[in-house]
């Protein structure tokens, strides 16, 4: 094995008389900087990796889900051949987020909500799995959903390059609703967050009346958007359904009084409106992040 020695031999030097001894520090000295610059450039080219869900095989995994088909109901009363699928009382666009379940929509969610799932609630990167819903099967109510402590907003907005190319194409949508990110001095990290979640709900609903405009018009759909609230920004609870945004109405009060919910029970009401964290001003159209 061939040993080699980057560091300058002192000694020889003195003994030489060919260098003098500062010269060999400065040597030394090239040397270490040199060593440091490297370690920085490697650095530079690491990225934070994902760590795998620790506990849990995969086997148990899937036993758990066959294990769940047993506790199914089945019912015999449905001929085959003659079964339609039903209408779904809402169309509903939400976040991956797995914390997310339907059932913090509705307590019973089954065979009526139609769910359409994707990175920050978008409308473009779904929007043949919402036209079949809105157009063919009919639903009255599209439901768009964000969420606060939503991930995909907070790469978006902070560590957007160091995503892979795939990921960034499906939140490259997000661009015409929120701009390009930055940081406002006068807001904390979660009030920047909540209204990044806001604008976006405002986004989706405004393309989503401007595609679905017929209908709306008809009074055939109403197009409803929302902030599920993982983290209790809005001070009424963990995993709240916030209401927002009616048709284009972001009022909370002029909401409260449409005629649409005139017949719902005024203690229900409280959750409509986007009187979030203290001292926090409410959006404003130009405002990007």
């Amino acid at each position: 094995m061939i040993k080699m020695n980057f560091l300058p031999n002192f000694s020889m030097l003195k003994k030489t008389g060919s260098f003098s001894l500062k010269f060999a520090h400065c040597l030394a000295f090239v040397f270490l900087i040199s060593i440091i610059s490297l370690q920085r450039n490697a650095g530079a080219e690491m990225y934070p990796v994902l760590k795998s869900r620790a506990g849990t095989p995969p086997f148990e995994i899937i036993e758990a889900i066959l294990q769940s088909g047993k506790g199914i109901k089945k019912s015999d009363n449905t001929p085959l051949g003659t079964y339609t699928v039903p209408a779904p009382h809402i169309v509903w666009v939400a976040d991956t987020d797995a914390r997310i379940q339907p059932q913090y929509i509705l307590t019973h969610p089954e065979q009526k909500i139609y769910s359409v799932r994707n990175l920050a609630n978008q409308l473009d990167t779904s929007l043949g799995a919402i036209d079949y819903g809105v157009l063919y099967l009919r639903s009255p109510i599209l439901l768009i959903t964000g969420n606060t402590g939503n991930e995909a907003l907070r790469l978006f907005a902070g560590n957007y390059k160091e995503l892979d190319q795939s990921v960034r194409l499906e939140l490259d949508h997000l661009y015409p609703a929120l701009g390009y990110s930055g940081k406002d001095s006068k807001k904390t990290q979660k009030e920047r967050e909540l209204q990044l979640v806001e604008q976006n709900v405002d986004y989706q609903v405004r393309q989503a009346l401007e595609r679905y405009s017929e209908r709306v018009e008809k009074k055939r759909l109403v197009v409803v958007g929302s902030v599920l609230d993982l983290t209790n920004a809005y001070g009424k609870g963990i995993n709240q359904l916030i209401i927002i945004n009616i048709n284009g109405e972001t009022d909370g009060e002029k909401i409260r009084k449409m005629q649409l919910l005139r017949s719902v029970n005024p203690e229900l009401l409280a959750n409509i409106g986007r009187q979030a964290v203290p001292n926090m001003e409410k959006p404003k159209k130009q405002d990007t992040f």
